[in-house]
């Protein structure tokens, strides 16, 4: 019984020191941090015998996609293999890799260059000697430099909002929002500012709220600004409003005008011929209402005239 006691204690060390061999069979750095366009080594070594069989795969996964889905980077079985584009842009830090270090280097690292990395070292003839290891890089980029936006009308009493944002940039940058030098101070109720999003909301605008707005985005790696430009005009929407509603209204009493002139010329001619005490019969031709000199025609008789005793000859 004692014997069969000391053989399941011997079991379960050999078994614990098996699994714990195993655990500091690859060792990495589970999180790395590298700036942009600086080199960056990504650590792992391992402490298994270089047998027949013997392989090293690197893989890299995007942020948000699966370790399942990693896509392979390189494979060494004796051969060093690269895949797409990183041969020129990654090298091993020993070449080859056979004397317990498996480390990549990136050469100049890009914010695209930022994810998962999975080191993966297996030996058929040592397996508490193979495992995996993973390693979160996260490249740090300056801010880039920031679009400042205005948005809203500038006219007096109005409402306007200025934003700032830029497109690049880890950690997040933090915006905030001055005025050029010199500036009158702005009232501290009409002023509401958002250091995370970057907008900037200016209320009641009135003649001190004119001049240049100047935005900074900051991280530990940089900063970048950009500046816009306020001008305040008197009027308002209504007053807008109200000027168009003027516009159209004269628009529409200068066409009647001309419409009115129009129909007043056509009926002038008509008017000045009954004046005359003209008019015209069905066939074109004028008929006086008046005494006119008559003559009488006869075939037997000269033509006598008939003189009216309205002539001026009488």
């Amino acid at each position: 019984m004692a014997h069969c006691c000391t053989v399941f204690v011997a079991w379960i060390l050999i078994q614990c020191f098996d699994r714990a061999w195993s655990w500091e069979a690859l060792v990495v750095k589970s999180l790395v941090f590298a700036r942009a366009g600086s080199p960056v080594e990504l650590p792992c070594s391992y402490s298994t015998y270089i047998s027949h069989g013997f392989t090293l795969e690197w893989r890299y996964a995007a942020p948000g996609t699966p370790a399942i889905q990693a896509e392979r980077v390189l494979y060494y079985n004796g051969k060093l293999y690269w895949v797409h584009s990183w041969e020129s842009r990654m090298v091993l830090v020993q070449n080859p890799p056979v004397s317990g270090l498996a480390s990549v280097k990136i050469l100049s690292v890009q914010p695209s260059d930022g994810g998962l990395y999975i080191c993966d070292v297996t030996n058929p003839n040592d397996w508490t000697g193979s495992g995996q290891g993973l390693i979160n890089l996260t490249v740090l980029v300056a801010p880039s430099v920031p679009v400042c936006q205005l948005t809203g009308s500038t006219y007096t009493g109005d409402d306007v909002t200025l934003t700032c944002h830029s497109s690049e940039g880890f950690p997040t940058p933090v915006y905030s929002w001055s005025r050029e030098t010199g500036s009158a101070p702005l009232p501290p109720s009409s002023v509401v500012e958002d250091r995370h999003t970057g907008s900037l909301i200016l209320t009641n605008l009135s003649a001190t709220f004119a001049g240049t707005y100047i935005c900074k985005a900051s991280n530990d790696l940089g900063v970048a600004a950009c500046s816009i430009a306020v001008k305040v005009a008197h009027g308002g929407a209504a007053e807008v409003v109200g000027g168009v509603l003027m516009g159209v209204f004269l628009l529409v009493l200068l066409i009647g005008a001309v419409t009115a002139y129009f129909l007043c010329y056509r009926k002038r001619p008509r008017r000045h011929a009954n004046a005359l005490g003209m008019s015209l019969d069905p066939s074109g031709q004028r008929q006086s209402k008046g005494r006119l000199l008559s003559r009488t025609l006869s075939d037997d008789h000269p033509q006598h005239l008939r003189v009216s005793h309205f002539s001026p000859l009488v």
